[in-house]
């Protein structure tokens, strides 16, 4: 393998166990920088829902416990399963605007189903990631993670203005005005510890600016147990075709997400490329992990951008404070009382943050478009495939007069996107340009 330079300053190395008065510290900042992404889609999906504070409580704590064994799985490199890399997991943004999408439709059960078969086949993907480089190019990549961002971006926006309560009131937008200028604040002009939980940070300062403003009832809190632990099974599966072909559009992005996040750390860490079996372990592990979730009642998990760029930041590559991260997150998920005060967030302090997050995975998209050519025919794909996708997306009552499954997969956004993307980028011919991709 060709050897890269890093410009890193590198504190701690993969194999290097820092003291415990270190470790635990560095551990925490983990999972700060990942806490608010992963507790996202089980609150939106729940608000959606509108279930009680009690199966809210539950799914985040689900959500915690499947972030800390998946992280386990990731690390730890068990045969051919796992990267062995110190990689954070958990429920990714990505999968929001499908799981909601489901879940509206179908119920939480279609997701969960939907989430299992979409985990097997990520695991499929894993064992034939060669012969799948052809199909899934940087252009198509970078077309499904900016269709992904921009059809969240309206999620962030609703969730701001108070979702489906009091929407675009005063109060509502003063509070997600107040999160979103937190974050800009702490990520720009902060520490290196802020800028990384810049997100958390905003979600805090809203939630108890919420609490002045007396929008939040804390009974939920005061009736949840001090320890459970989150029991399997407690959705029975449900198998929708359209949400399995959904899901399974998204099982992709997420590889090429996942695959990209590895090959960032190796260079950072190690000055050098990964090896194909610690990207094909890492892809494996994030198949694994997202069907162990479904089991126990949590959603798709997969690596951590921005805990890669926690690592990058401080230098601290060490597989060991990523391992006592995963310690916290399962202690955190035995504890009831703490995910209820989580499940009794108010919308538009969430919306405050998903609006930044989105918008992230929007401009994530957008990097991984600027390393290819922009020839008239790439540009025709890039216009094609998110005009279409994204436009069913926030008009779907152009596909009423279809079957409902159907509708799920037009108006999913990332789902055509893909499929036009794959499809044109076969069929038109290449530009006659040398190095074109």
């Amino acid at each position: 393998m060709e050897n890269n330079t890093t410009e890193i300053n590198i504190i701690y190395g993969i194999n290097d166990k820092p003291k415990l008065s270190k470790s635990i510290p560095l551990a925490f900042q983990h999972i700060l920088a990942m806490f608010a992404s992963n507790i996202t889609v089980p609150l939106l999906l729940s608000n959606a829902l509108g279930l009680n504070s009690k199966e809210t409580t539950f799914l985040i704590q689900c959500a915690l416990f499947m972030a800390g064994i998946s992280t386990f799985i990731q690390i730890s490199k068990k045969g051919k399963i796992g990267s062995g890399l110190p990689i954070v997991m958990g429920t990714s943004n990505a999968f929001i605007a499908t799981v909601l999408a489901i879940g509206t439709q179908f119920g939480i059960e279609a997701v969960l189903g939907a989430s299992l078969i979409g985990g097997l086949f990520e695991i499929f993907i894993a064992l034939n990631l060669d012969k799948l480089k052809k199909i899934f190019t940087p252009l198509v990549s970078g077309i499904v993670v900016l269709s992904i961002g921009m059809t969240l971006i309206p999620v962030g926006i609703k969730q701001a203005a108070g979702g489906n309560g009091d929407i675009g009131s005063f109060k509502n937008l003063f509070i997600s005005t107040t999160v979103l200028i937190t974050i800009i604040i702490f990520n720009q002009f902060g520490s290196k510890f802020t800028k990384s939980s810049s997100v958390l940070i905003g979600l805090v300062v809203g939630y108890i600016l919420s609490i002045f403003m007396n929008l939040i009832d804390f009974t939920p809190v005061l009736e949840a147990s001090w320890v459970s632990f989150p029991r399997p099974l407690a959705y029975k599966w449900v198998f929708e075709p359209s949400a399995i072909i959904a899901m399974v559009f998204m099982y992709i992005a997420t590889s090429i997400e996942t695959i990209g996040d590895i090959s960032a750390l190796t260079s950072a860490s190690e000055g050098r490329d990964a090896t194909p079996e610690e990207v094909k372990g890492g892809v494996l592990a994030d198949g694994v992990a997202s069907a162990i979730a479904s089991f126990f009642n949590a959603f798709p998990n997969t690596s951590y951008t921005q805990n890669i760029g926690v690592v990058n930041l401080t230098g601290v590559f060490s597989r060991y404070v990523v391992k006592i991260g995963a310690i916290i997150l399962l202690i955190l998920a035995l504890l009831p009382k703490f995910a209820a005060i989580i499940s009794i967030m108010p919308e538009a302090v969430l919306g405050g943050g998903t609006i930044a997050m989105f918008s992230m995975v929007m401009v994530s998209g957008l990097t991984l478009l600027k390393n290819i050519r922009f020839t008239s025919r790439n540009l025709l794909i890039i216009a094609i495939s998110i005009g279409v996708g994204v436009g069913l997306n926030l008009v779907p009552e152009v596909t009423s007069q279809f079957s409902t499954n159907i509708q799920l997969f037009l108006t999913s956004g990332v789902v055509p996107a893909s499929i036009i993307a794959i499809v044109l980028n076969i069929v038109l011919p290449k530009d006659e340009i040398k190095g074109e991709v």
